[in-house]
Order: structure tokens, then C-alpha cells, then sequence
């Protein structure tokens, strides 16, 4: 939720906008915000005292897609990046705000892989026990010796990057947990100079 609260906060200082255009931009700052509030108890819940599980409902990953696409793809624009998506049609069960930030962190590392611009794809297909999301994009990719590393807590594949963008080496770990507390886990795709995929497999199970 920072990221988009972050990212809609500068639109407003950074770009004239529409009276709708920051009516919309308010409001999703206000949403976000509230998320961020329901997230921080879930995740004090999760993380800190560990002995609460998520309740999973039934949600659909295309339209969870589909609105992070359509929030995030503006600030993204405005870093020459274009954001795109994909997703089969079908139901699984999952904790929406959890997934939300899993897609959100996965993206936002890979836009701080592409400072020149780029693409990121992000897709769904059902399984038969939940669903695969994967986030793609054409950054910098990840050196091999590096991907093992990547889901360790403040771990960085490039330090001085990640200081200068507000990296903390959290994100991952964080992203690790969501699909480990979705009975799945995170799988990594990267070459160097040519982009990387990130895979989240959740298998919490099918409405």
C-alpha cells in the first residue's frame, strides 16, 4: 500500500491533473491507506505472534489483477514503464489484501529494475488447488549466484540501488510468506540484462 500511496501522492505534487483525475487520485490514496491499516494488523497477527492463520475466502485472481493494473499503471507510466495483465477466469481461495501485496511488492521490485523504462506483464491461470500468478518483466535481471538469496530477509542484490530507492530487503520475505501461508511458494526466473519472472504458486484451494 506505501508504493501506491507514494506513487499517487507524487502525481498530485509532480503533474496537473484533472479535477477527476485527483479526485480518483485522492481516493485511492484514502483506500490504500485503509488497507494499510487492515494489512498492519494482519501482519502483526502473521508475522509477529505467528500462531494466526489468514481466512481464506473466495475471490477471483483476474479481478484482483485487473484493479492492481489499473492503479498502478499511472505511476509506472510516468517512469516510462508500462504494466499489463492477464488472468483465466475461475475462483480460489485466498486473502485478497495478502495477494494484493504480494502482486504490489513483486511489481514494485521490478520497476526499480528498470530505471530506463520497460514492461511488466503480470498473468493468472487456475490450478487445480488455487492458482499461479506470475509478474514478467525486461529489467535488469538477477545473477544467478543472487536468486537463492532473494526471498532471505533484508537480503539486496544491489545495495547501493536499493539504499537510494528505499529498498529494504523486506519485500520478498515478505512475499514468501503470503504464498507459504497460501500452502504454495515463490519461484524465480532471471537472466541477467534480459528480465526476470516471478511465479507465486497459491494452493489454498478452489471455491
Amino acid at each position: 500500500p506505501m508504493t501506491a500511496i507514494i506513487g499517487y501522492a507524487d502525481l498530485l505534487r509532480e503533474q496537473a491533473l484533472t479535477p477527476a483525475e485527483q479526485q480518483d487520485a485522492a481516493n485511492y490514496i484514502f483506500s490504500e491507506a485503509r488497507r494499510l491499516e487492515r494489512l498492519s494488523l494482519k501482519l502483526l497477527d502473521i508475522l509477529v505472534a505467528e500462531h494466526t492463520e489468514p481466512t481464506l475466502t473466495p475471490n477471483a485472481p483476474a479481478a484482483l489483477l485487473s484493479d492492481v493494473t489499473e492503479h498502478l499503471s499511472p505511476s509506472l507510466a510516468a517512469a516510462g514503464i508500462t504494466l499489463s495483465q492477464t488472468c483465466e477466469d475461475g475462483l480460489c481461495l485466498m486473502d485478497p489484501d495478502l495477494v494484493r501485496s504480494l502482486l504490489i511488492n513483486l511489481i514494485d521490485n521490478a520497476r526499480k529494475a528498470m530505471p530506463q523504462g520497460g514492461a511488466i506483464a503480470l498473468s493468472g491461470v487456475m490450478t487445480p488447488d488455487g492458482c499461479r500468478l506470475t509478474v514478467a518483466d525486461t529489467g535488469c535481471g538477477i545473477p544467478p549466484s543472487a536468486v537463492q538469496h532473494l526471498t532471505e530477509a533484508f537480503y539486496r542484490v544491489d545495495k547501493s540501488r536499493s539504499r537510494a530507492q528505499g529498498g529494504a530487503g523486506l519485500g520478498l520475505t515478505l512475499c514468501a510468506r503470503i504464498a507459504a501461508l497460501h500452502g504454495g511458494t515463490l519461484q524465480f526466473e532471471s537472466e541477467p540484462d534480459k528480465g526476470t519472472r516471478v511465479i507465486a504458486e497459491l494452493k489454498g484451494g478452489r471455491a
